[in-house]
């Protein structure tokens, strides 16, 4: 404070200082042309007709001047005579005001760094000159001058004078005021910030309303100390603790609050924009026309809905997981062509021959046929429904487990592959142990080697290999085996949804209702058991369950 004091009394002196000194300088030098100019004026009194009009008559008027510039001019401006030795012709202004009102005056430097001032006056009468009588000719005189630059400079030793005096004058005008003023702020800001507990106190009458104040605001601050660190704490942990990320900004580069989720999705760092709202042109028309708006994003191989709202001065970014939402959406969609296919083609087979046989149009060695077509269509639709029935069952059911034999279930449920294995020309090769138990209920048991056998055989390839296995122990391991088409990377990470198939020619020859590996996959989830799946595109496909041993419940 003191040295502010002291800056700003040094700064206001020294500049009023130097502002009245090139006042004092400009209104001088205007002074002295003024004077100059009625010196100069009186002087064309002097002015004698009757000499002769060249460099003589100049220089004698000159002395008589005092030994000041006269120069004898024409009215064409050509120089007759000068005492300073100018010729040619001269264009002052202070020449064409002579001829056109008698009498003219101008201030021009002269080269040397001063100025000089001129006064040119018209001749009433015509001249004898060197050249002849000549009328309207011309005589000027000037003076010289010191320009305002070689005025300031003259003051200048006095200005130093004054400035070293008012640098003293400030020096004792800062120790006064930082004594009787400034002291007593000082050890009221000392005792304010020192004070723990109890009120602050002064003896400054001044101060005493700004004590009052700060004692009145500090009876209350720890209280909304600690209810902000209560509310902030809260904040933090609900918006850390979101599973959704959410975002609240002004512009890309003004980010007012971002949780956890969000900085990690994306990829946020403090002070810097949001690259997102920088480079995905849709989100960055989004923030230019300020609209509500829902768009989809992948951020780490999972889909995120990003919901945008707009306020006055800010905007709210909300990010939500939607991967099982949309992989849902597309299970629906593929299982409603799925179902919408496989229904309407036994139907249309089982009404176009039923209204052949209304028609009498079948001969009667015909019907024979048409009917096991009808039947045939009408086993298809019911495998379907029951295979929906049977995965909606599985959750529902309620039956108790107990312990069943695998090596058995798998023993009986071989041979009744037999006929499509051969109508495939696969070779089956199995290593089963005997009596391997699990705690499960039967039917579950057969829906699960029912579907991977199935799938092996479906999907292998003419003169393939099957093989299937079944270890025991402690942790019993059942492994289906074919070399068959293979699954791709898409396939292998959506094998097991709902209504998925890899065959999508709908036709029935070959791909089933992709319902079957979901069930397995259901079941293994319920039972607690593990459930993989090994393959490449072309070279076949391994399919691995775990059966992790449980407590039998009953018998």
């Amino acid at each position: 404070m003191k040295k502010r004091i002291l800056i700003l009394s040094l700064s206001v002196t020294i500049i009023g200082i130097l502002l009245i000194s090139v006042l004092y300088t400009d209104i001088f030098y205007r002074k002295s042309v003024d004077t100059a100019k009625d010196q100069l004026k009186k002087y064309s009194n002097f002015y004698d007709s009757t000499e002769v009009f060249d460099e003589a008559g100049a220089t004698a008027l000159s002395e008589k001047l005092g030994g000041i510039q006269v120069t004898y001019l024409l009215s064409d401006g050509n120089i007759v005579a000068d005492t300073l030795g100018e010729s040619g012709v001269s264009d002052g202004e202070e020449i064409s005001e002579a001829l056109k009102s008698g009498e003219g005056y101008a201030v021009r430097a002269d080269g040397g760094g001063k100025d000089r001032v001129y006064y040119c006056f018209r001749l009433s009468v015509p001249v004898q000159t060197p050249q002849g009588e000549k009328e309207n000719c011309l005589v000027r005189l000037s003076l010289t001058l010191a320009d305002e630059f070689s005025a300031f400079s003259g003051a200048l030793p006095t200005m130093i004078w004054f400035l070293v005096l008012d640098i003293l004058c400030c020096f004792g005008f800062s120790w006064l005021v930082s004594g009787s003023v400034l002291k007593p702020v000082e050890r009221f800001t000392k005792d304010a910030a020192t004070v723990r507990e109890g009120e602050i106190r002064t003896d400054t009458p001044e101060l005493k309303p700004i004590a009052k104040l700060m004692n009145e605001m500090n009876a209350d601050i720890d209280k909304k100390v600690a209810r902000i660190k209560e509310d902030s704490r809260l904040e933090k942990l609900i918006l850390d603790s979101m599973e959704h990320g959410i975002v609240i900004f002004r512009d890309p580069s003004d980010v007012v609050l971002i949780n956890k989720t969000a900085v990690k999705l994306l990829d946020y760092e403090q002070n810097e924009p949001i690259g997102l709202f920088l480079t995905d042109k849709e989100i960055s028309t989004i923030l230019s026309d300020r609209e509500a708006s829902l768009v989809y994003r992948k951020f780490s191989n999972k889909d995120y809905a990003l919901r945008f709202t707009f306020g006055e001065d800010s905007a709210v970014l909300l990010m939500t997981d939607v991967t099982e939402t949309l992989a849902a959406s597309r299970s629906k969609d593929e299982f409603i062509a799925n179902v919408t296919h496989e229904m309407n083609t036994p139907l249309t087979s089982i009404r176009g021959y039923a209204e052949l046989i209304e028609a009498n149009a079948v001969p009667p060695e015909k019907i024979g046929d048409a009917a096991k077509i009808i039947r045939k269509q009408s086993d298809r639709l019911s495998n379907l429904i029951r295979s929906i029935i049977n995965f909606s069952a599985i959750d529902s059911d309620a039956l108790p487990a107990f312990e069943v034999n695998v090596s058995d279930v798998i023993g009986e449920l071989l041979p009744g592959f037999e006929p499509k294995i051969g109508q495939k020309n696969i070779t089956l090769t199995s290593q089963i142990e005997p009596n391997v138990k699990v705690i499960t209920r039967r039917e579950r048991l057969v829906e699960i080697v029912n579907n991977l056998i199935s799938n092996g055989i479906r999907y292998n390839k003419e003169g393939g290999l099957l093989d299937v296995r079944l270890t025991g122990g402690e942790e019993p391991v059942l492994t289906v085996k074919d070399t068959g088409i293979g699954l791709s990377e898409e396939d292998k990470t959506r094998i097991f949804d709902r209504f998925y198939t890899v065959d999508k020619s709908h036709n029935g020859s070959g791909g089933g209702f992709g319902l079957g590996l979901a069930i397995v996959k259901k079941i293994c989830k319920r039972e607690g058991w593990s459930l993989s799946v090994d393959s490449a595109l072309g070279e076949g496909t391994k399919f691995t369950i775990v059966f992790h041993q449980k407590k039998e419940e009953t018998k």
